[in-house]
């Protein structure tokens, strides 16, 4: 059984058992709203739904000609949208398999497809250079706008939780944050060594996070449009980071096949948690941020309960 490497308390992470479904590396992770069950993507072409309770997969949904690279629940769980290399995005209904409508969204893999917090679009980043968003529904689907200041392969898009802004990262080594209503970039931050592979919004959207190629984490204030944390404690590129949903704590997963808790409170490494034999490539929070998921390139999927102590401390961009 993986093993934290910190004595355990009550306050530590704790393993719960692990799924195993897939026959190739695990790529995106994305829990259901009411936090009963989560889907995975896979480069084995697949997406699978898991249910907590049984540690048993429910349903196997195929239809992508290549890899999935990112999956993720609508707003309120009735639907299910997959990001493959196929350059196609695919809309399922999570209960009824094989019951899915395709559009190739772009002309290039798509890395990355994420749903408005509070409203029906959805957003997809590829490897066209482009992000684009879109109105998506059962039976036909509307393009509203593109995003093309990238200059190179774009790895991830993120809304923040308003809905009002998009984070992004490209391998042209920048960040980017656009404003949804004109269309415009009104930040970017350089990468100068290595590019972002993933990026997101801290849940009061006044912070960014990013894993990078270069084995570390850092996060921008976007008042000051400076860096204003910076980890190193990795040996491998982070594929992934997630912030906890109180905003206090944030989550990582690294080639160097462990599993990462920050706390950004206090600007330190408290969890390395050890339980995948190799690279974790993808991670995510239920909701209620009472249990988090990692994927791997060793196929499987490891159930965690965080038990977090979430005390009166103020989040690191509170006065």
């Amino acid at each position: 059984m993986p093993q934290d490497t910190i004595e355990e308390t009550d306050c530590d992470p704790a393993y719960e058992g692990y799924f195993k479904g897939h026959n190739r590396e695990v790529t995106a992770l994305s829990f259901h709203p009411n936090g009963s069950q989560f889907i995975s993507g896979s480069l084995d072409k697949t997406i699978m739904l898991w249910h907590l309770k049984q540690l048993m997969r429910a349903y196997k949904f195929k239809g992508h000609e290549e890899s999935v690279l990112d999956v993720c629940y609508s707003p309120n769980g009735n639907l299910i949208a997959s990001a493959s290399k196929d350059r196609s995005v695919r809309l399922w209904v999570p209960k009824v398999n094989g019951d899915t409508i395709k559009f190739t969204a772009h002309s290039s893999a798509v890395n990355s497809v994420q749903f408005r917090p509070y409203g029906e679009e959805l957003v997809t980043a590829s490897n066209d250079k482009s992000i684009k968003l879109w109105f998506p529904c059962r039976r036909k689907k509307k393009f509203f706008k593109s995003f093309t200041q990238h200059t190179s392969w774009v790895k991830c898009v993120k809304f923040s939780s308003t809905g009002k802004l998009l984070v992004s990262c490209s391998d042209d080594k920048t960040i980017k944050v656009w404003d949804i209503t004109s269309g415009k970039c009104v930040k970017t931050f350089n990468e100068m060594k290595a590019p972002a592979k993933h990026v997101e919004f801290h849940p009061n959207d006044i912070v960014i996070g990013s894993a990078n190629e270069n084995a570390c984490v850092k996060l921008y204030d976007l008042r000051t449009n400076t860096l204003c944390q910076h980890y190193t404690a990795f040996e491998g590129p982070v594929n992934m980071v997630k912030f906890h949903p109180t905003g206090k704590f944030m989550l990582t997963a690294s080639n160097d096949s462990t599993v990462k808790i920050l706390d950004i409170v206090e600007g330190r490494p408290i969890y390395n948690l050890k339980g995948h034999e190799m690279s974790v490539t993808s991670i995510a929070f239920s909701k209620d941020g009472e249990y988090f998921v990692s994927g791997s390139t060793d196929q499987r999927i490891i159930l965690w309960k965080c038990n977090l102590c979430t005390d009166d401390r103020k989040s690191p961009t509170q006065n």
